[in-house]
């Protein structure tokens, strides 16, 4: 009895699914049209968006029925569903979007969920449930695009870290500059000339001129020239001036040629190892003494030297202001009387030979900077490491040290590494974009895209190498335009990538053919794809052909990708990947 009551029950059931609209509904499932955009889907950012356009056809949507659709991907892996949304009858009195019985009608819908590596091989499929009533029924299901456009994951982890560069010069300049003074209206070198009163006096300065050239011309200096300006102080007639001014650069000249002769060094005055210039009235220095000056009347003075740009005027005015000139001419007049010279010499450092064996045997000699070089002479990881390790230990406090053993350890693969050194770093010098950038890399590196974003923002003007690393980051996000832009005026496998992304197929095509990475296996890769975007079927192939030579793993990802899903079934594709 029970039984025949729940097969009755069954009948019953089943009946009046097929008289309420149901079973209509199910049997012509297959009419409902689906529009996908785009199709295949695509990954962006983290996330697959899908954009969907459902059509009923006239005299399909029973007046009652309440159905709830829902898009999902099927994989091997299992099934993602989007959310759902609920489309009624023309008579339903639930919340959706009406659908006329007689007409017909459609639905829009959009969506995004997150993207999981079993999606990359997957359909897009759409399952509908209808209801009338308390009675529920599978109107059916179907496939409507295919899934997933995954090449944005083509892109490569090449954070840049930055060096703290060293400031070794070998050759740096040694210059010396000394005076030589002179009594009134002459121009005869006199290295015992005093003036208590002005408090000059020749002997320490002939002195110190010629301890210089004694120790500018010996290891490790090279002298490179002397230079002597000979001048006159602005009172007197110009004529004078001018001759008192020339003979005393061209006798300055002389006694520095006699100093050479005591090395005996053979060294002529007149050659070109001399470089003689003349003031004939030094009024600059005239000005920049007197405001030196406590003098009462300074200002005045002052200002008749900047209203004439008469010479002869200036010194008339100035010779009326009687007591005035008197101290003029006592305190300051005899200062502007002299020659000035400079002995201009390079000193030359240690060899890179010389660094690299001390910085082995005996470090602690070496500056930081020497130190910090040496790591630039060799290509071996290990030894910058060590020599890196070794400034760490000799100066502490040096945070190119230790940021430096951080970009080492960085590139030998040791990320964790790396952040604890640049830690260090960052201790040693707060707020420094190099440090940050180097910070954000390895965020970048460890997949934690959000603090390597804020490491970036505090690294700006650090280098180009950030707002590369920042295109990494928009590609990851799904940013393409902002990708170009910081990828901008450099020609990598990531910069076409980034381009390729944002629609610009020709200009990632011209980029990667730049790029060091035009005849690699990846690039090879990338072509095809940036190819098969264009239409270009023998472009897909040849290029493929050339991935796939130089590495093999590449069959199997092409066979599944999705952006060579129109040559699945082409002869010449199926030959390339399997």
């Amino acid at each position: 009895m029970n039984k025949l009551h729940t097969l009755s029950c069954l009948l019953l059931c089943v009946a009046l699914a097929g008289c309420n609209g149901l079973g209509k509904m199910a049997k012509n499932f297959s009419q409902v049209k689906h529009e996908v955009t785009p199709n295949p889907v695509e990954l962006h950012g983290d996330s697959v968006a899908i954009a969907v356009k459902g059509t009923y056809p006239p005299k399909y949507f029973a007046k009652k029925v309440d159905a709830t659709v829902t898009p999902f991907m099927k994989s091997s892996g299992g099934e993602h569903n989007f959310k759902s949304i609920t489309v009624i009858g023309e008579k339903s009195k639930s919340t959706g979007t009406k659908v006329n019985y007689k007409t017909g009608g459609s639905f829009t819908y959009s969506d995004k969920i997150a993207y999981s590596p079993d999606m990359a091989a997957a359909d897009v499929m759409v399952k509908a449930t209808g209801m009338k009533g308390t009675t529920s029924k599978e109107l059916g299901a179907m496939k409507i695009a295919d899934g997933t456009i995954i090449t944005p994951l083509l892109v490569r982890n090449d954070e840049k870290v930055i060096i703290g560069k060293d400031k070794f010069e070998r050759i740096t300049p040694a210059n010396y500059t000394g005076n030589m003074y002179y009594l009134i209206n002459t121009a005869n070198v006199n290295p015992n000339f005093i003036n208590k009163k002005c408090n000059i006096n020749n002997k320490p300065e002939f002195k110190k001129l010629d301890s210089a050239l004694t120790a500018l011309n010996k290891a490790p200096y090279t002298l490179k020239g002397i230079s002597i300006t000979g001048y006159a102080s602005p009172d007197g007639t110009e004529k004078l001036n001018t001759d008192l001014a020339n003979n005393r650069s061209k006798n300055s000249a002389k006694h520095m040629a006699g100093l050479f002769k005591k090395m005996k060094v053979k060294m002529s005055p007149d050659s070109s190892f001399f470089t003689k210039n003349t003031v004939n009235e030094d009024w600059n220095g005239f000005q920049q003494l007197m405001q030196e000056t406590n003098m009462a009347q300074k200002d005045m003075i002052l200002r008749i030297v900047a209203s004439n740009s008469d010479p002869e005027a200036r010194e008339m005015e100035i010779k009326k202001m009687g007591k005035a000139y008197t101290e003029i001419a006592e305190g300051v007049l005899p200062k502007l009387r002299r020659s000035i010279v400079t002995i201009n010499a390079d000193k030359v450092g240690r060899s890179d030979e010389q660094i690299s064996a001390l910085v082995k045997s005996s470090p602690d000699s070496l500056s930081v900077e020497e130190v910090l070089y040496a790591a630039t002479l060799t290509s071996d990881n290990n030894e910058k490491l060590s020599i890196y390790q070794t400034a760490q230990r000799i100066y502490p406090q040096e945070w190119r040290a230790a940021n430096n053993a951080g970009m080492v350890k960085f590139m030998m693969g040791d990320v964790d590494g790396a952040m604890t050194e640049f830690n260090k770093a960052d201790q040693l010098s707060a707020n420094n974009p190099i440090v940050k950038n180097n910070m954000g890399a390895c965020y970048s590196r460890k997949g934690d895209r959000k603090n390597a974003a804020l490491m970036y923002a505090a690294a700006a003007g650090a280098g180009s190498e950030v707002n590369q690393n920042q295109g990494f980051l928009d590609i990851r996000n799904g940013n393409y335009a902002m990708a170009v832009s910081n990828y901008s005026g450099t020609s990598s496998f990531n910069a076409s990538l980034a381009k390729l992304l944002a629609g610009d197929k020709d200009g990632a095509m011209s980029t990667l053919d730049a790029s060091p990475d035009k005849d690699s296996a990846m690039g090879s890769y990338l072509k095809a794809v940036i190819s098969a975007r264009k239409g270009d079927s023998s472009g897909v192939i040849s290029n493929l052909n050339s991935a796939v030579s130089k590495d093999s793993t590449l069959k199997s990802k092409a066979a599944e990708d999705r952006e060579f899903i129109k040559w699945f079934n082409d002869p010449s594709f199926k030959a390339v990947v399997q």
